[in-house]
């Protein structure tokens, strides 16, 4: 299918600025040199007899069809190296949760729990005791509030004798 495009704003303004150099340069422009002022494209011209028109037809597929990729090319070589990046701070602090009472009663569990700050992180965390021999320490482990990372740590121990107590700590992050 054809179609026929009898002015373009764009064209238009190429036929006046061919004729005007045209006029300038005392020269007459012929259908040929209007014609080179025109973007290439699959179109065919023809003038209008005695009109002096030029008559522009376009095939509606105006591009072939696309052809294969071609291969990769070489890898390029490495780029120099940026600029030195600040030096960076790790701003972190320890939090230490309650001591469990040392008069717990023998066979109970105790747990003690540090969170950090705000929305600070915990990086790491742990225990201590005031005598290994009365308590007997089941878990130490990260506390997490939903999905997200780790907020503190917490300490969970069984009695065995009185006299002892578990302490929780949490290394935090501070995320401002």
């Amino acid at each position: 299918m054809s179609r026929t495009i009898r002015s373009s704003r764009t064209k238009t303004a190429m036929l006046v600025s061919a004729g005007t150099v045209a006029a300038l340069l005392s020269v007459v422009p012929s259908t040929a040199a209007v014609a080179d002022t025109l973007p290439a494209s699959t179109a065919s011209t023809t003038e209008l007899p005695g009109s002096g028109a030029l008559v522009m037809s376009f095939d509606d597929d105006r591009r072939g069809e696309r052809g294969e990729r071609g291969e990769r090319g070489e890898r390029g070589e490495q780029g120099p190296p940026g600029p030195q990046g600040p030096e960076g701070e790790l701003d972190t602090y320890v939090v230490t949760g309650p001591a469990t009472s040392p008069d717990a009663l023998v066979g109970t569990d105790v747990t003690s729990t540090a969170l950090c700050l705000g929305n600070d992180i915990a990086i790491g965390g742990g225990y201590d005791t005031t005598d290994l021999l009365s308590i007997d320490v089941e878990d130490s482990a990260p506390v997490f509030v939903g999905t997200g990372p780790a907020t503190g740590w917490r300490a969970t121990a069984s009695v065995l004798a009185l006299g002892g107590s578990i302490t929780a700590y949490a290394v935090c992050h501070d995320v401002e």
